[in-house]
C-alpha cells in the first residue's frame, strides 16, 4: 500500500528545460486525444446505414458525444474494441498506446523532486506502483515522440478510411 510519508513537500521550480518539454509532452497527449475521438468516430460512422432512423441517428450523436468527453484511458479501450469489431485489431498500436497512457499519468500528475542534481516525479499508478527513477528533458522527449509516433499512427487509419466525411481535418 502507498503512504505519505514524511513531512510536506515544498514546491520546487522546474528548470526550463525540463519544464519546457513536460509542457510540449502533455500538449502531444492533448493532440492524441483528438485523434483518438476521430478515429473513433470515422470508424463508427462508416457503421451506420444509408437511411438512417432520426431517433438513430440522434442516439447515435449522444454516443459520440460521450466520446468527446472521454479521458485517455477509456478512448484507448474504445478504439481498441472498434478496430476489433471492424477486423482491423492492432495489439502493437495498443499496446503503445497503453505506455504513452502510463507515461502520462506520471508526468501529468506527479509531484517533482529534485534528487541528486536530477528530477524525479513521485507518483503512484493505480496499482500503487512507484516510479522509482528521474526524468530528463531527452527522456520526456522521447515520451513526446511516442506519443505523436501514436497519433500518427491513429491518423493513418482515418487516412485508410477517408471518403470525404471521416470527420478528419487537414
Amino acid at each position: 500500500m502507498v503512504r505519505i510519508d514524511g513531512a510536506p513537500s515544498v514546491w520546487h521550480e522546474l528548470p526550463e528545460p525540463l519544464a519546457l518539454e513536460i509542457g510540449r509532452a502533455v500538449a502531444s497527449f492533448g493532440h492524441l486525444e483528438d485523434m483518438l475521438k476521430r478515429a473513433i468516430f470515422a470508424l463508427d460512422q462508416r457503421r451506420l446505414p444509408a437511411s438512417i432512423h432520426d431517433r438513430d441517428f440522434r442516439s447515435w450523436l449522444r454516443r459520440m458525444d460521450h466520446v468527446a468527453a472521454d479521458s485517455l484511458g477509456t478512448l484507448i479501450e474504445r478504439l481498441e474494441r472498434t478496430l476489433a469489431r471492424e477486423g482491423r485489431a492492432d495489439p502493437e498500436l495498443i499496446a503503445q498506446l497503453d505506455e504513452v497512457k502510463s507515461w502520462r499519468n506520471l508526468l501529468c500528475h506527479a509531484n517533482w523532486q529534485p534528487r541528486g542534481g536530477a528530477w524525479q516525479p513521485i507518483f503512484a499508478n493505480t496499482r500503487g506502483e512507484i516510479f522509482d527513477g528521474t526524468l530528463d528533458p531527452p527522456d520526456i522527449r522521447a515520451i513526446r515522440d511516442m506519443s505523436l509516433d501514436s497519433a500518427r499512427r491513429v491518423a493513418r487509419i482515418i487516412e485508410a478510411l477517408d471518403d470525404g466525411g471521416n470527420g478528419w481535418m487537414e
